[in-house]
């Protein structure tokens, strides 16, 4: 696959970053959550807005590849879009763009009488980025945590990359991974850096500007 193809699927969280990575049809971006998927004009292949969390995400994911591929339709691949926080110290800068290509779950498992957080093993890993398109390849390559709650301050920061030695963190990369394991497609993540993970500030998030990165990056414009 030296670029995107016309069978390729483009799955994203939220309306939001869909409307931003295709400008052209964000009067449609509404209508596409919960799973409903648009085909692009020119070949481009196909998106679609699954929902936050990884739980949305998955189940919307799991469900419209089984859909599909009853109808007859199997894409090439599968790539997950949007903005990521990333980790204090990971030698990553707000706009930079990266290939997740493997995802821990980041606050699954118990806690001792201690107060101690002990997670589940998980290691969850994209396909080879040797299958993915040249330009994808080049990216610069992270590991991330699938959080269910996101990162708010310094000291949280601290623990999962000392815990998980993770350079980002997002809130669907591990289950729509496995949606595409399970259903056997391809899978690559994508995300452009919007925010540090650390300390939470609003003001200071550049979702959009992360999103026209990330867009560039996608297309090569």
């Amino acid at each position: 696959m030296e670029f995107f193809d016309q069978n390729c699927l483009f799955a994203f969280a939220t309306a939001a970053e869909f409307s931003v990575v295709f400008p052209d049809l964000t009067k449609m971006a509404d209508d596409l959550e919960g799973g409903s998927i648009v085909e692009l004009s020119n070949g481009r292949g196909y998106a679609c807005v699954l929902g936050m969390s990884t739980l949305n995400f998955a189940t919307n994911l799991t469900f419209l590849l089984g859909a599909e591929k009853a109808k007859g339709r199997e894409f090439s691949a599968v790539f997950i879009l949007g903005v990521c926080g990333a980790y204090p110290g990971r030698n990553l800068e707000i706009l930079d763009v990266v290939r997740i290509d493997s995802e821990v779950m980041g606050d699954v498992g118990y806690q001792e009488k201690n107060g101690d957080f002990i997670p589940f093993p998980s290691g969850i890993y994209a396909t080879s980025a040797k299958q993915a398109p040249k330009h994808i390849q080049q990216l610069k390559s992270v590991t991330s945590a699938t959080v269910n709650l996101c990162t708010g301050t310094e000291e949280m920061a601290q623990l999962r990359t000392k815990m998980f030695n993770v350079d980002v963190e997002n809130m669907e990369g591990a289950g729509g991974i496995m949606a595409c394991m399970i259903h056997k497609v391809p899978v690559f993540e994508i995300r452009a850096v919007c925010n540090m993970a650390s300390t939470r500030c609003r003001s200071e998030w550049r979702f959009e500007d992360a999103l026209v990165e990330l867009r560039k990056k996608l297309f090569e414009i």
